[in-house]
């Protein structure tokens, strides 16, 4: 067999298969992942948003109690409230994208939710709506079963269990990958919507929920024409020549990206807020400065660039993110050098120049 036909075959190859102790979707549950499939087709504009939660809710249910290879099938049932309704317990607090233990519900109330996360991009309400649900959710299978492996770290564990389950959405092919990547720049902007635990760190959570995706949809993965390199990258081959390889392989690449400029402003103005107010203000505003001082988030999502790689020289470059073309080696999130060792056949080079370098540890 030519060594371009392996590539070929390489870049082509099916799926990685889910753990063999998780059974296949069945009955109820293969009948809702046909639904979800053409309700998130649709959009909630024409199916109604309380369709395709309701759907997702009781999707949850089956995937906890069933299909999950650490669920229970004595899972306790919750229930889902909507926008103005009102715990039965927790004081009777709003049941605003919030989990209530003591009378096993959770409601669900995006209105205003992007607004308050300043995203880079736009998402549809639904699959906002859909996160706060698969976080939410977590947190009771977290009271139910256990924190997993976040033990003490609830919201990590509840980002954890989100992770899990949209992760085997991307598998089962009812979220594209698109959808998938707005919802994690969500929880990572995301804030803390469980009323009986601290706020988390941003970075902490989502390496959480990237840890639950990796659980369901492992690097090597094929999701529709897009290959999961890495946790946190995906690439799709846009156009490539494998009998040209001195000529660069256009790919369009998603990778997730943390910017702390913003963050680092907003730390320099509450110091300078904090000077303010305990030069001049009264003892409560100074104590309030300094309590909020390095609290400042940094922001963090995936963008999609494109990437040139050329398998010749061993080089690649990744459009507009202000750092010049270097060694596919020096990518430090480990893309470049997986999809060089994916795409570039054999005989196309006499030596792998990606391969020269240590790859560096993700950040």
């Amino acid at each position: 067999m030519s060594p371009l036909l392996i590539a070929a075959l390489v870049a082509l190859a099916p799926p990685i298969p889910p753990p063999a102790s998780q059974p296949p979707p069945s009955g109820r549950s293969l009948e809702l992942i046909d639904q979800l499939k053409e309700l998130h087709r649709q959009g909630s504009s024409v199916t109604g948003e309380r369709d395709l939660l309701q759907a997702h809710h009781e999707l949850l249910g089956l995937f906890w109690s069933s299909i999950a290879a650490d669920g229970d099938q004595e899972l306790p049932d919750v229930t889902l409230l909507g926008p103005g309704e009102r715990f039965k317990a927790c004081g009777g607090a709003p049941a605003s994208n919030a989990y209530c233990p003591q009378s096993a519900e959770l409601g669900i109330d995006h209105r205003g939710l992007l607004r308050r996360l300043r995203l880079q991009s736009n998402p549809s309400l639904e699959l906002s709506a859909l996160t706060v649900l698969a976080h939410e959710w977590g947190h009771h299978v977290n009271q139910a079963i256990s924190q997993g492996p976040f033990d003490g770290k609830e919201e990590d564990a509840a980002d954890w269990r989100a992770g899990r389950y949209l992760g085997w959405l991307i598998y089962q092919q009812v979220l594209p990958v698109e959808d998938f990547t707005e919802a994690a720049n969500i929880l990572f902007r995301i804030g803390d919507y469980h009323q009986l635990s601290p706020h988390g760190y941003p970075l902490s959570r989502f390496r959480a929920f990237i840890k639950g995706v990796r659980r369901q949809l492992p690097p090597g993965s094929q999701v529709g024409s897009w290959t999961m390199d890495t946790e946190e990258t995906f690439s799709q081959v846009v156009d490539q020549n494998p009998g040209e390889p001195w000529v660069d392989t256009t790919l369009k690449v998603y990778r997730f990206e943390i910017e702390r400029g913003s963050q680092i402003a907003g730390n320099l103005f509450k110091v300078a807020l904090g000077a303010l107010n305990c030069g001049f203000g009264s003892g409560r505003a100074c104590a309030g400065s300094l309590m909020s001082q390095g609290q400042a988030k940094p922001d963090g999502w995936f963008r999609l660039r494109t990437m040139r790689l050329n398998c010749h020289n061993g080089m690649f470059d990744i459009q507009g993110d202000g750092i010049a073309r270097q060694r596919i080696s020096r990518d430090r999130k480990g893309q470049a050098q997986r999809i060089a060792q994916r795409i570039c056949s054999t005989s196309a080079v006499s030596a792998k120049p990606w391969e020269d370098d240590d790859v560096s540890p993700l950040p």
